[in-house]
């Protein structure tokens, strides 16, 4: 049984070794099998080549990492629509709500106020920051936990108020 010939990549292939002592040599005749077509792992003998590349992977100009690929601005995804950066979560903003729900969890009185303070000073941060930073929802959700605490606070030292007023006054 006899085999075809290995596969030669084409003579323009710039991926093909070049033999340097290999210069002007004729191809391998025809083994005798009658005319075949040439396809894929058959050899091209004498057959014009009309600008078609080899079977290898075309390359399209790629660079190293960090620059945009074929076809692409810088700053624009493949769609051709402008990067949209992720915003970072405020540290202000989980603060507010971490003191807004310790308000609830442990004393009210002492971390409301600053649920609150931090809450707004989150805020401010967020609107400033031309969308860069996320979070508004958290310290606007330990904002309001944190008045709810102060109400409930103040409630409950009213409530204190009269009873001790109530205790002194009936002796």
């Amino acid at each position: 049984m006899t085999y075809p010939p290995p596969y030669e990549p084409p003579a323009n292939d710039p991926l093909r070794k070049q033999d340097p002592g290999a210069g002007d040599n004729p191809p391998p005749a025809d083994p005798g099998f009658g005319y075949q077509q040439p396809g894929f792992g058959q050899p091209d003998y004498g057959q014009p080549n009309y600008g078609q590349q080899g079977y290898g992977q075309p390359n399209y100009g790629q660079q190293g990492y960090g620059q945009p690929g074929y076809g692409q601005v810088p700053g624009f995804n493949p769609a051709g629509y402008p990067y949209t950066p992720v915003a970072q979560t405020n540290t202000s903003a989980v603060i507010s709500l971490v003191l807004g729900i310790g308000a609830f969890v442990l004393v009210c009185g002492l971390v409301s106020i600053p649920a609150v303070i931090f809450g707004n000073k989150a805020i401010k941060e967020i609107d400033q920051s031309q969308g860069t930073q996320s979070g508004k929802g958290m310290a606007q959700a330990g904002q309001i936990l944190g008045w709810i605490g102060i109400a409930i606070s103040v409630i409950g030292i009213i409530g204190f108020v009269i009873l001790v007023a109530a205790s002194s006054g009936s002796s």
